[in-house]
């Protein structure tokens, strides 16, 4: 699991999650594969994805509602993803013609969560007789506090209340607008290895449609980087992707472990 700040992004092949190790996915060359996301959040977020350092939801952002995942199956054009995520190897006649960048191979994925909502302003006018004067005023309640603003209602400018009025902030809520795609610069969060072997193109065509929506002020962004990788540590070409319901092999013994496991049932090294 690739998880962040109450925030899942996982990497699908063939309806399977695969593993994630030292923060890269193995899978063959030409495979399709879609992008899992699972907000976890009690507050809705904003996600912006860019692949091989292009962004993929044509200038727009993913809006994920409350406790809520969904699977983006490929490259949006408009409010619909016409096109698969397909992983090829990226060769000595595609090097030369498109050359090559820092983040080929990385899948960057940018969220954010909405602000909570701030409670509007409730009203109340109350008047409340007093020995002297019966001055009406009102008591503004925004956030659980209250301001007290009075009014003077008598000319002669005795036996009454107090003769300030007392400032009330503003109740500016949130700003609604529409959710836009900013730069994007490859931002590392940990260690990445080398992963300019392969490179994301556009793949078979699919039909997956969104709705536009808007969204309040965001919280402060966190990213999320996973490496495609097409060639396993020896050179070889990945003949079957990893998934996280496969066994997991022991380097230190060679048992078989349960994917769920941590350490090796009969030795006890740690598994990655």
């Amino acid at each position: 699991m690739t998880y962040a700040d109450k925030f899942v992004v996982e990497v699908k092949q063939g309806g399977k999650i695969l593993r994630v190790k030292d923060g890269a996915v193995f899978l063959p060359f030409s495979s399709e594969y879609s992008l899992y996301l699972k907000n976890l959040n009690s507050q809705r977020a904003s996600v912006k994805i860019s692949i091989d350092g292009e962004d993929v939801l044509d200038n727009s952002a993913l809006v994920l509602d409350a406790n809520s995942s969904t699977e983006l199956e490929g490259f949006l054009s408009g409010n619909v993803a016409r096109n698969r995520f397909r992983f090829i190897n990226k060769t000595k006649q595609i090097s030369d013609h498109r050359g090559d960048k820092a983040d080929d191979g990385l899948i960057r994925v940018e969220f954010a969560f909405e602000k909570p909502k701030e409670q509007p302003w409730i009203i109340d006018t109350i008047k409340e007789v007093h020995h002297h004067y019966n001055p009406p005023f009102e008591i503004k309640h925004y956030g659980g506090k209250a301001d007290w603003t009075y009014t003077n209602n008598d000319s002669s400018g005795k036996g009454l209340g107090p003769q300030s009025v007392y400032s009330v902030c503003s109740a500016s809520g949130p700003q609604s607008r529409n959710v836009t795609m900013d730069s994007l610069g490859v931002e590392n969060i940990s260690a990445i290895p080398n992963t300019d072997e392969g490179i994301t193109v556009k793949g078979s065509e699919v039909n997956q449609n969104f709705r536009y929506t808007t969204l309040g002020q965001l919280e402060d962004s966190t990213v999320i980087v996973i490496a495609l990788r097409g060639l396993t540590q020896t050179g070889q070409s990945v003949a079957e992707p990893v998934t996280t319901q496969e066994k997991l092999t022991c380097s230190s013994c060679g048992t078989k472990c349960k994917s769920s496991s941590k350490f090796c049932s009969n030795c006890g090294t740690f598994l990655e």
